[in-house]
C-alpha cells in the first residue's frame, strides 16, 4: 500500500478512537479564519482551511496564490486582508484535498517562549498554587505527531495548552491591539522531578524550577491548525481542550478558565522588560536568563498560556511538605526530596515508554504524541 494512503488509514483510526466531544471542528468562518501548512517538494504551502474532514483537509492555496512560500504562515497571511480571505472562504475556488497526516506543526521558528504557570484555578488547587505566574520555555516547536522521551529517573508528566503567535514583533500594548492574534494547540510536557528539586520553596511563584523542568527539544509538540479570530476574547471563551493517554481522558478545560488572559501576560512582560531590563530572571542550566532578550516579544516566540487540571502531579502530603520544610540544612532537604521522588516513581503513575497522549480541542486540532525510551548518553 503506497505510504500516503498508510498514511490516510492511520489517521482514520486515531480520529475513530476517539470520544465524539474530542473530535476538532472547523472554527466557523464569522469568527476565525484557520490555516494549515504542509510541505511539497522543497516548498512549504500555506492553506486556508474550509472544510475539515476525519481525514483530510480542504484548503486553498494561499502561497500559490501569492507567489510566497515561507515558513512562517504569518509571512503569507499577511499578503490577504480579512475581507480577501473571507471572499476566498465564502466563494472558494482552486479548492484541494490534503491528508491530514502530511500536516505540519505551526508553531514559530524560535527557541524562547513565554509561559504561564497555574493559569487555570482547579490547576491550581490540585498543585497547591494559587496564584499565576510566568516563567521562560526554551524549546523548538515540534509537529502535530511526535515523541517525547522519558529517561530513567523522570517523572514525566503532560499538559495541553492554547498557545498564540503574532504576526509582528510587540513593543507595546498598541502593537498586541493591532496585531493579528494566531491561535493554535500545544503540547508542554516537563519532568516534575527537576522541578521538584529546583523549584524556589520560599517563593514557588517566582518560578524557578520551571524553565528547566520544561525545557527541551522534544517538550513542545505543536498542533496543525493556527486560527486568527476576529474577537480574539469572545473567540477563546469557546475554546476547549483535553488530554487523553491511551485512550482516557485526563484533562479537559475551557480556555475562557485562565486567569491571566493573553493579554495580561503580554503586558506583564513587556512592563518588566521595559521598566526593570535584566533585573527580572529565572534559574535556567546553572545560571539565570531573562523572560526576553530585549524589550519586545519576537515573532519567533510563543505565549503557552496554561493548563487546566488533570495532570499527573499532585500538591505532596503534608507531612512530605513538612518533612522538607523543616530539615536543618539544604543537604537533608534535598535527602527528604529523594525520597519522597524515589517513592512517586515507585507508583508509576507519570509516562512511561510506550504510552500514547493526545492533545485535542475543538477548534484548534490536536497533536498525537509517543512516549520512548530515552537513548542512553554515548560515552
Amino acid at each position: 500500500m503506497p505510504f500516503h494512503r498508510t498514511a490516510l488509514s492511520l489517521a482514520c483510526l486515531l480520529l475513530a478512537a476517539l470520544p465524539a466531544s474530542a473530535s476538532p471542528t472547523l472554527a466557523p468562518i464569522d469568527q476565525a479564519h484557520t490555516f494549515a501548512q504542509v510541505r511539497q517538494g522543497e516548498q512549504i504551502h500555506t492553506l486556508l482551511v474550509v472544510k475539515l474532514g476525519a481525514a483530510e483537509l480542504a484548503a486553498i492555496d494561499l502561497s500559490t496564490a501569492s507567489g510566497l512560500h515561507s515558513a512562517d504562515a504569518f509571512d503569507v497571511i499577511a499578503r490577504f486582508d480579512a475581507a480577501a480571505l473571507d471572499r476566498l472562504a465564502r466563494e472558494p475556488q482552486g479548492v484541494r484535498s490534503y491528508p491530514l497526516a502530511g500536516l505540519l506543526g505551526v508553531g514559530p521558528r524560535g527557541l524562547a517562549h513565554i509561559a504561564a504557570g497555574t493559569n487555570y484555578p482547579a490547576h491550581g488547587a490540585e498543585v497547591g498554587m494559587d496564584e499565576a505566574f510566568l516563567f521562560p520555555k526554551l524549546s523548538e516547536a515540534g509537529g502535530p505527531r511526535s515523541q517525547v522521551a522519558a529517561a530513567p529517573g523522570t517523572l514525566l508528566d503532560y499538559e495541553v495548552e492554547v498557545c498564540a503567535r503574532f504576526d509582528r514583533e510587540l513593543r507595546s500594548g498598541a502593537d498586541f491591539d493591532a496585531a493579528r492574534k494566531g491561535f493554535f494547540l500545544c503540547g508542554d510536557f516537563s519532568d516534575r522531578a527537576t522541578l521538584v528539586r529546583k523549584i524556589n520553596l520560599a517563593n514557588p511563584a517566582s518560578g524557578d524550577g520551571f524553565a528547566g523542568a520544561k525545557s527541551g527539544p522534544d517538550r513542545f509538540p505543536t498542533g496543525p491548525l493556527l486560527v486568527v479570530p476576529r474577537d480574539w476574547k469572545a473567540f477563546l471563551q469557546g475554546v476547549t481542550i483535553a488530554t487523553h493517554v491511551d485512550g482516557q481522558q485526563r484533562q479537559h478545560a475551557k480556555a475562557g478558565e485562565m486567569i491571566k488572559d493573553l493579554r495580561a501576560i503580554v503586558n506583564e512582560t513587556l512592563s518588566e522588560a521595559v521598566s526593570k531590563p535584566g533585573t527580572r530572571t529565572w534559574s535556567y542550566a546553572g545560571g539565570r536568563i531573562p523572560m526576553v532578550a530585549r524589550a519586545a516579544i519576537d515573532t519567533a516566540s510563543a505565549v503557552l498560556t496554561g493548563t487546566g487540571d488533570g495532570v499527573v502531579f499532585r500538591e505532596p502530603e503534608p507531612a512530605v511538605i513538612k518533612a522538607v520544610m523543616g530539615a536543618r540544612d539544604r543537604s537533608e532537604q534535598l535527602a527528604q526530596i529523594e525520597r519522597y521522588l524515589a517513592a512517586e516513581a515507585a507508583k508509576r503513575i507519570y509516562l512511561q515508554p510506550g504510552n500514547r497522549v493526545r492533545h485535542s480541542s475543538n477548534y484548534l486540532g490536536w497533536i498525537d504524541t509517543t512516549v520512548v525510551a530515552a537513548h542512553a548518553p554515548k560515552n
